[in-house]
């Protein structure tokens, strides 16, 4: 009996939706044990043998490379939340699977698919409303430091995230003492490397990269730095010349020798005559060339990358040109030192004391360089995350607070409606629920023992409770000064709400790749 009634109720997906669906669970899965400070890390090797070292949603999903559609949806996803608010991935990727589970029991039910997507959206616009009513005005340098703290505790350790999160609030600190500069983020600088561990990250005054001064005869420092930046290589073309001039005599050979040495001459000539001190090269300059700039007395280096060419401009001042013959007065950019300095066996370029504004340069350091290299792209993610709730500054309580409070009021809410609206804005409340069961079960908790507290606490109106990942318990969040941005907040819902709407509306999947097409 059983049995045909479970089959009853699967008749009413068809084929596409209860691979889209089952599809949807996996993918969370996948991701769901690596949610907060407790989560796991996840290991991804490439066909180079290349290890990766993930905890976010989308750099799980980028590097898995599933082909699925619901894996593009969710790539979609956890890639504009990344890139607008560097976090957020796991956390709408498990709303949003649960949303489709949600949906899925209501089908077999019975209910038609477009009934759920109008609950959805009824259940969207009143979250918004609640989460309006519930964000408070970030108001003091001590809730920065919350918000700082809370998201790298999601990333790192106890200790590490104590120790790191104090690092980026110093270097806020110097550049805009008020945290109201919506810029103050642009001119921190993150630098990963390895060889130590992650608590000997330090905080360095200045745009600090990777580079060595092109020769010894060169000044190894200069004060009151005037900086010119190229983008082309500065060297001669020899290939031009040998098919443009056959030498046939010594004359013709002297000319081209001098005709060569004139235009090295010409292009360090324009590099003096501008005023500039300090010459940056994107890409290469020829030894004839440097020997000239060292008996200028020029400081230079080559091979700058964008991103550092980027960062020395906004501090400044400097106008990157294509060529030498580009550079005037007006493009020099100024900066009270520019030096060569060693740290931890390796030489640096340093430019301290920008003209037109401080910057500040975190070298995180790790036991490896690979290691490195995510521990940097996790602190750049918490500047995007710092620049995004500057924009809007208002915060939520974290640890799951928010999805279980919002929950409680809709369960509230749906009371109010019909049948089959309760029904659909009642199962997205409890997706909602999910969030912080997982968040739980990860920390070491009973995932039923959780689940009972929960209703508990929506029950008895207790208000800002959530999971302390490290105390595995159940506390207030306002206490704990466990905060989230609203922003963030906010398009996780709209975002993992629309995903799991375009999944439930489909019907059917149709491969139109240029492969499989027919003209």
């Amino acid at each position: 009996m059983t049995d045909n009634i479970s089959g009853s109720r699967l008749s009413k997906l068809n084929s596409t939706q209860q691979n889209l669906f089952m599809a949807s669970n996996i993918l969370s899965q996948m991701v769901s044990s690596s949610f907060g400070p407790c989560g796991s890390n996840k290991f991804a090797i490439n066909k180079f043998g290349d290890v990766f070292i993930l905890k976010d949603g989308q750099s799980i999903f980028e590097k898995a490379g599933f082909e699925h559609p619901v894996a593009k949806i969710l790539l979609d996803l956890t890639s504009s939340l990344s890139n607008s608010f560097g976090d957020g991935t796991i956390t709408s990727t498990l709303f949003f699977s649960n949303l489709i589970n949600n949906a899925q029991k209501n089908i077999e039910l019975g209910i038609h698919p477009n009934i759920i997507i109008d609950g959805y959206n009824v259940a969207l616009k009143e979250s918004l409303i609640l989460l309006d009513r519930i964000k408070m005005p970030i108001s003091t340098l001590h809730d920065w430091q919350n918000i700082i703290s809370t998201y790298l505790s999601s990333k790192f350790s106890r200790l590490e995230s104590f120790d790191l999160s104090n690092l980026i609030f110093k270097a806020l600190f110097s550049i805009d003492p008020t945290f109201t500069s919506q810029y103050c983020t642009d001119y921190v600088d993150i630098l990963g490397l390895g060889g130590k561990s992650i608590n000997e990250s330090l905080l360095i005054d200045g745009i600090l990269f990777d580079a060595d001064i092109l020769s010894s005869q060169m000044p190894q420092s200069i004060i009151n730095g005037k900086i010119a930046i190229v983008q082309s290589a500065i060297s001669i073309n020899k290939g031009v010349f040998e098919k443009q001039i056959e030498l046939h005599d010594p004359k013709s050979l002297n000319d081209f020798l001098y005709s060569e040495k004139k235009i090295m001459f010409d292009m360090v000539d324009y590099v003096v005559n501008s005023g500039a001190n300090v010459l940056f090269s994107h890409k290469t300059i020829d030894d004839l060339t440097t020997q000239r700039l060292s008996r200028a007395g020029i400081l230079t280096v080559k091979r700058v990358p964008l991103k550092k060419i980027e960062m020395i401009e906004r501090s400044t001042g400097c106008t990157m040109v294509r060529t030498p013959q580009d550079l005037t007065k007006n493009v020099l950019g100024y900066s009270n030192l520019v030096k060569s300095v060693q740290l931890f066996d390796k030489n640096w370029i340093l430019i301290d004391g920008g003209h037109l504004h401080k910057a500040n340069t975190l070298l995180i350091r790790s036991v490896n360089q690979r290691l490195g290299d995510s521990f940097e792209d996790l602190m750049k993610r918490s500047l995007t995350l710092l620049h995004k709730t500057i924009l809007n500054p208002y915060f939520v309580f974290g640890g799951g607070s928010i999805e279980i409070d919002i929950s409680k009021k809709l369960h509230i809410f749906s009371t109010k409606l019909d049948n089959l609206d309760r029904i659909t804005v009642k199962s997205f409340a409890e997706s909602l629920e999910y969030v912080p069961l997982v968040l739980a079960y990860n920390s070491g908790m009973n995932k039923l023992d959780s689940y009972i507290k929960i209703r508990n606490y929506q029950s008895l109106k207790k208000n800002f409770m959530g999971v302390d990942a490290f105390s595995r318990k159940f506390l207030n969040m306002k206490n704990k000064g466990i905060i989230e941005p609203a922003s963030l907040k906010s398009q996780i819902l709209i975002s993992a709400t629309e995903a799991a709407i375009s999944v439930i509306k489909v019907l059917d999947v149709y491969n139109i790749s240029k492969k499989n097409s027919k003209t």
